[in-house]
C-alpha cells in the first residue's frame, strides 16, 4: 500500500475525471479551434476579428470590406455585442469563442441578404432579447440551416424582428410550428383564443399577444415559401375574424348590464332577442387580408324595438332602456374602440365603416329591412338609376361575408347580400360605369401603384366583380367574395378561356405577393414600388430576384397583360347577353 493511503482516493478520482472529461475537452477544442481554420488549415480572419478584443481599424476594414456592409463600423459594433453575453452569469469569453467558431459562416449568410446592415441589427436586437448567447452560437456551430433560418427572419422583415425582440419567449412556439409545418384551422383559433380570455379582467395584453404570435408564426411561413399568397391571406383573415369575434362577443355584455337585452316589437319574431351579425368587406370579407390591412366592417341588426331587464333580474336592478338603434350603434362604436385603440402595445386593426349605406353621413348600424330598402333595385328617377344605392356599393357587397353574429340571422343577411349585390339587370351603361370608376381611381396614379395604377390589382377585382353583378343572379355558384375563388368558378362556368384565367390568376398571384413583400418589411401600408432603385433591388432580392431588372420586367409583363385582358373582357361582356 501507500505510504500516503489518504491521497489514494484522490488520484483515483482525478484519473476517472480526466477519463470522462477527455471527450468533451476533445469536442470543445474542435469547436473552439479547429473550426476557426478554414480549408487551407489557416486561422480565418473573421474568426480572429471576434476574438481579438481591441483590433485596429484596418484589420476591421480589411476583414469586413469583404462583405456588402454600407456601414462597416456599425457592422463590427454590431459584431462586438454579439460576442458579448449582458447577463453577469454568463461567459463572455465562451460566447466570444463560440461566435468565433461560426464566424464566416454568420457573415456569408448575412452577406446574401437582401439588406446587410438591416439583417445583423435586427440580428444584434433580436439576440440580445433571447439571451444566452452562446448557447445560440453553439446551437448554429452544428445545426448550419437554424442558422440561415434566422439570419432570413432578421433580414426579411424588420416587424417580424421586431415581434421578436418584444416577445422573446415566442421563439419557442415558433420552431414548434416550423416542425408541425402546417397552417392553422380558423376553429383552432378560436379555441385558443377563448381559452385564453375565459375569465380575464382585461383582455388586452391577451389579444396582442396572440396577434403578434400568430403574425409571426404566419410570417416566417411566408418568407420561407411554405405557404402561397392565398395560403397566407387566408391565415391573416383568420386570425383577424378570430380576435373581431372575441373582440365583439365582449363588448356586448357591458351593454346588456346597462341598457337590458334587445327586443323586436314586431313581426313573426315580436318578443323575441334581437339577433345581429358582423358584416365584413373588402379583403376580410374576401379572406384575402394583407399584412397591415384595415377591416371594413357593417353592423346590421335584425329589427326595431326596445331594450328590457334579462330574464332572472329584480325589481331593484337597474337599466337605462333604449332603442335598438341606440344599443346597436353603442355596440358598433365599442367594437371599433376595442380593436383600434392605440395603447402602448399597439393597435390591433383600423376598423373602416365607410362602406356602410349613406358612409359616413348616414346611421353606423341599420336593420336589416332598412338594408334591404336602401339597396332594392327599382329606379328613383333620372339621378338614381340604380335606387338609392351606387353601383359601386353593389360591387363592394359581391365581397361581403359574415364573420360574427347568430347563425340563422347569418343566413338571412347573407340571402338579403346576394340578392342585393345582383339586383340590377345588366345593361352595357353598367359596363361604362365600371370602367369610368375604374378610370377615375387610376387617375393620378403611376406605375409603381401595385393596386390601382393600370394593370393592378384593381383591375383584376373590377373584372370579377363584373361578372358577378352581370351573372350572379342566375349562377349563385359565382358569388364568391374571395377573389381567387371567383376566378376558379369564372372558369367552370366558361366565363373565362383556360388562357385568360391563367394569366390573370399569375398576375394576381404576383401582385399580393410584391404587396406581401412591401408590408411585411415594416408592417405598413404600401402599396407603391419605391423610387429609389436600391430599394427596388432589396425588393427584388426578397423576392427570389437577383436584381431589380429581372423583376421589373415580370412586373411590366404581369401588368400589361392585366390591362389587356381588363380592356378585351370588359369590352366583350358589355354588350353579350
Amino acid at each position: 500500500r501507500s505510504e500516503s493511503p489518504t491521497l489514494e482516493p484522490r488520484v483515483a478520482f482525478l484519473a476517472d475525471y480526466r477519463e470522462k472529461t477527455e471527450p468533451t475537452h476533445r469536442i470543445l477544442d474542435h469547436l473552439l479551434h479547429q473550426t476557426f481554420a478554414g480549408e487551407s488549415g489557416a486561422a480565418e480572419p473573421e474568426s480572429d476579428l471576434i476574438l481579438d478584443t481591441n483590433p485596429d481599424p484596418e484589420t476591421i476594414q480589411s476583414v469586413l470590406a469583404r462583405y456588402p456592409f454600407r456601414d462597416v463600423q456599425g457592422a463590427y459594433n454590431n459584431l462586438v455585442q454579439l460576442a458579448h453575453e449582458s447577463s453577469p452569469f454568463l461567459s463572455t469569453h465562451r460566447c466570444r469563442h463560440f461566435l468565433a467558431s461560426i464566424a464566416s459562416n454568420l457573415l456569408r449568410a448575412v452577406a446574401e441578404t437582401p439588406d446587410p446592415d438591416m439583417a445583423l441589427v435586427n440580428l444584434e436586437k433580436v439576440t440580445n432579447s433571447l439571451g444566452a448567447k452562446t448557447v445560440l452560437w453553439e446551437l448554429f456551430s452544428f445545426n448550419t440551416p437554424s442558422l440561415k433560418l434566422y439570419v432570413d427572419l432578421c433580414a426579411s422583415s424588420q416587424f417580424l424582428s421586431e415581434l421578436l425582440v418584444n416577445n422573446p419567449g415566442m421563439i419557442d412556439e415558433l420552431l414548434d410550428s416550423l416542425v408541425l409545418n402546417q397552417p392553422r384551422a380558423a376553429e383552432e383559433l378560436r379555441k385558443e383564443l377563448s381559452d385564453l380570455c375565459h375569465g380575464a379582467a382585461d383582455l388586452e395584453p391577451i389579444l396582442h399577444s396572440f396577434q403578434d404570435k400568430e403574425f409571426l408564426r404566419i410570417g416566417v411561413r411566408d418568407i420561407l415559401g411554405k405557404d402561397s399568397i392565398r395560403a397566407t391571406a387566408a391565415e391573416l383573415s383568420d386570425v383577424a375574424e378570430t380576435i373581431l369575434a372575441e373582440v365583439s362577443e365582449r363588448q356586448a355584455g357591458p351593454l346588456e348590464k346597462r341598457f337590458g337585452l334587445p327586443y323586436l316589437e314586431e313581426g313573426e319574431r315580436a318578443e323575441l332577442r334581437c339577433r345581429f351579425v358582423v358584416l365584413a368587406l373588402g379583403k376580410l370579407g374576401g379572406r384575402e387580408l394583407n399584412y397591415h390591412s384595415d377591416l371594413d366592417l357593417m353592423l346590421i341588426y335584425e329589427g326595431d324595438g326596445r331594450t328590457k331587464p334579462p330574464p332572472g333580474a329584480t325589481r331593484f336592478d337597474r337599466y337605462e332602456a333604449t332603442d335598438n338603434l341606440h344599443f346597436f350603434t353603442e355596440l358598433a362604436q365599442h367594437i371599433i374602440r376595442a380593436a383600434s385603440y392605440l395603447g402602448p402595445m399597439g393597435r390591433l386593426y383600423q376598423i373602416d365603416m365607410r362602406l356602410r349605406p349613406t358612409g359616413r353621413s348616414g346611421s353606423l348600424v341599420l336593420p336589416l329591412a332598412e338594408f334591404r330598402r336602401y339597396f332594392a333595385a327599382e329606379p328613383d328617377g333620372p339621378t338614381h338609376p340604380h335606387g338609392d344605392a351606387q353601383l359601386w356599393e353593389r360591387q363592394a357587397l359581391t365581397r361581403a361575408r359574415v364573420v360574427h353574429g347568430d347563425a340563422d340571422f347569418a343566413s338571412e343577411v347573407t340571402d338579403a347580400v346576394a340578392n342585393a349585390a345582383c339586383a340590377l339587370a345588366w345593361r352595357p351603361e353598367l359596363a361604362d360605369e365600371i370602367v369610368a370608376m375604374r378610370e377615375r381611381m387610376e387617375a393620378g396614379r403611376g406605375a409603381r401603384d401595385l393596386k390601382r395604377g393600370a394593370g393592378g390589382v384593381v383591375d383584376v377585382e373590377f373584372l370579377v366583380q363584373m361578372f358577378q353583378l352581370k351573372y350572379g343572379r342566375e349562377r349563385p355558384a359565382l358569388r364568391m367574395p374571395n377573389t381567387w375563388e371567383a376566378l376558379d368558378a369564372l372558369l367552370a362556368a366558361g366565363l373565362l378561356s383556360a388562357e385568360e384565367h391563367a394569366a390573370l390568376q399569375t398576375g394576381y398571384d404576383f401582385l399580393r405577393r410584391v404587396q406581401g413583400r412591401l408590408r411585411i418589411v415594416h408592417n405598413r401600408t404600401l402599396d407603391e414600388l419605391p423610387e429609389a432603385m436600391e430599394e427596388v433591388n432589396k425588393l427584388a432580392r426578397r423576392l427570389g430576384y437577383e436584381a431589380g431588372g429581372a423583376f421589373l420586367a415580370e412586373l411590366d409583363k404581369n401588368t400589361k397583360q392585366i390591362r389587356n385582358l381588363f380592356i378585351e373582357v370588359v369590352a366583350r361582356e358589355r354588350g353579350a347577353s
